[in-house]
């Protein structure tokens, strides 16, 4: 006799694994919506941009790949990343009122030859560039919302709660209906920030938004907790700081969102909020 299809045929089968496989399909289900639901996402927000977009200058919406350039640009982008790994770095800027130039310098002094690894992310309501500089030490926020601000373009400029000590985030707030390019440069390494008007933004965008709160490490945690949802920081008019998630084109979409939001991690307590592109949340 067979002993292996003998011991087989001895196994007992819990009564809980028709319940177990249950609720494992269930999750795989829920896994499968929330993703194509952050397809269409993605797809309202292109359309999003798109609208906001005028019809005399062409955007530049995300150059993923780099540009054969002469001279020191490395690559041009809207959206994505770039740089090089560092550790210790400090930030500073310059502006000559149109254009704003974050430069770097060494642990030890002196300019860095490359940009210190970065990502960039875009969000329409507020218009905002959302920027994360890796193996960053130390930055001089005020010198760069000051020059940054010398760009008309720019509202706001506000530090982003980031929990790792060697990483560094940086929110720039633009006036409805600016478009932007972002250029890194190499010898000495800088990334360069140039404003251009897209046409009046109109159109409202929906998103997911957490209770107003104080900014701190509870912040951080909560963007941390929301990472694969692309949350980032909304500082409002009263100084009041949320986690925002998501962009959609109608309110539909967002509670369908919220909805899939709480199934995945349970009751969040974000709700859906709207704006428009040069609208700033007053709290």
């Amino acid at each position: 006799m067979n002993s292996g299809k003998v011991k087989y045929d001895a196994i007992e089968i819990p009564a809980s694994l028709g319940e177990v496989i249950d609720k494992g399909v269930e999750r795989g289900r829920r896994r499968k919506r929330l993703s194509a639901l952050r397809r269409t996402a993605g797809a309202a927000a292109a359309a999003v941009v798109i609208l906001f977009a005028g019809a005399n200058i062409a955007p530049v919406y995300s150059y993923a790949a780099d540009i054969p350039v002469l001279g020191e640009i490395v690559r041009v982008l809207h959206v994505g990343s770039g740089g090089s790994v560092t550790d210790g770095a400090q930030t500073g800027a310059q502006s000559d009122g149109e254009t704003a130039v974050l430069t770097f310098t060494g642990a030890s002094g002196g300019s860095l030859s490359e940009a210190p690894a970065y990502a960039a992310e875009h969000f329409q309501a507020p218009n905002r560039i959302v920027l994360t500089l890796h193996g960053v030490r130390g930055a001089d926020l005020e010198e760069i919302s000051a020059k940054l601000l010398e760009c008309d373009a720019v509202v706001d400029v506000y530090r982003n709660m980031v929990l790792d000590d060697s990483a560094v985030g940086l929110t720039i707030v633009l006036r409805g209906g600016v478009d932007y390019e972002i250029s890194e440069h190499a010898n000495p390494g800088t990334l360069s920030f140039s404003f251009t008007e897209s046409g009046e933004a109109s159109g409202e965008v929906y998103y997911l938004r957490s209770e107003a709160m104080p900014y701190s490490e509870t912040l951080g945690h909560l963007c941390e907790q929301y990472r694969a949802e692309d949350a980032s920081q909304v500082k409002t008019q009263s100084g009041g700081y949320f986690v925002a998630i998501g962009q959609y084109g109608t309110k539909v979409e967002a509670e369908a969102a919220l909805e899939l939001l709480n199934e995945t991690y349970g009751d969040t307590g974000f709700y859906v909020s709207s704006g428009e592109s040069g609208e700033v949340p007053v709290e």
